[in-house]
């Protein structure tokens, strides 16, 4: 008997802390805003370097601004939205050279975790790393 009351206190737990979460995404516009804009980007992006190498997403991510503005619109758009989802005010800014580091882990990210660029770019950061470790 006691184990289905801690299982109706953690539940009540979760409640208590997820309703806040969806209170906010039902009834903040701005948050629906940055949810949109971080999965239309991330498609777009997607979409656009789907079909390349490693060395190929490093080197756009690097010289192409529209595929860099896309990433660095998901990145702002996740910033934001996770800002509002713990109530915190929001301000708008330009942004700064911190942006320019996320939109390169954000490519890094990609490059390691996609399906098709993942294993190529695990093996080549691991020939990088072994060699810089031994020499």
């Amino acid at each position: 008997m006691k184990r289905g009351a801690v299982n109706g206190s953690a539940l009540a737990a979760a409640y208590a802390g997820a309703r806040p979460v969806a209170e906010r995404l039902l009834y903040d516009d701005d948050l629906r805003d940055n949810i949109r804009v971080l999965i239309e980007s991330s498609r777009k992006v997607l979409d656009e370097l789907s079909d390349e190498s490693p060395q190929e997403i490093v080197a756009r991510l690097w010289d192409d601004d529209k595929v860099r503005d896309q990433v660095e619109s998901a990145v702002g758009a996740i910033q934001e939205g996770s800002k509002r989802v713990r109530g915190e005010k929001v301000r708008k800014r330009g942004g700064g050279s911190g942006r320019l580091l996320l939109v390169l882990a954000a490519g890094a990210g990609f490059l390691f975790l996609s399906p098709r660029t993942g294993p190529q770019a695990r093996r080549i950061a691991g020939d990088i790393f072994k060699a810089l470790r031994s020499g």
